[in-house]
């Protein structure tokens, strides 16, 4: 029986982001092997033979998922400051 990858453990073998691996699998679809197959509505199974080229992928197309990717939002975090009582106020 064949090892395969889900999305996931593919993006964290390679070290990118999860939907960068799903465009590069949508894309290349037709030209996978029978191994990797669609499971499910979204959910993929990749055959190791299919790493390679999909790794070739994602560094051929690189800038055009960055540029795809969203922006890091900003948190703004309030501290709010107790001050110790005043003895003379007591």
């Amino acid at each position: 029986m064949t090892t395969r990858f889900s999305l996931a453990e593919l993006a964290d073998m390679l070290h990118v982001p999860v939907e960068s691996v799903r465009h590069a699998v949508e894309s290349l679809a037709d030209q996978l092997t029978g191994e990797s197959f669609l499971y499910g509505a979204r959910t993929w199974r990749i055959a190791p033979s299919d790493v390679k080229r999909i790794q070739d992928w994602i560094e051929e197309h690189s800038e055009e998922l960055a540029a795809q990717a969203p922006a890091t939002r900003a948190r703004r975090v309030r501290v709010k400051k107790i001050s110790e009582p005043d003895e003379a106020g007591e």
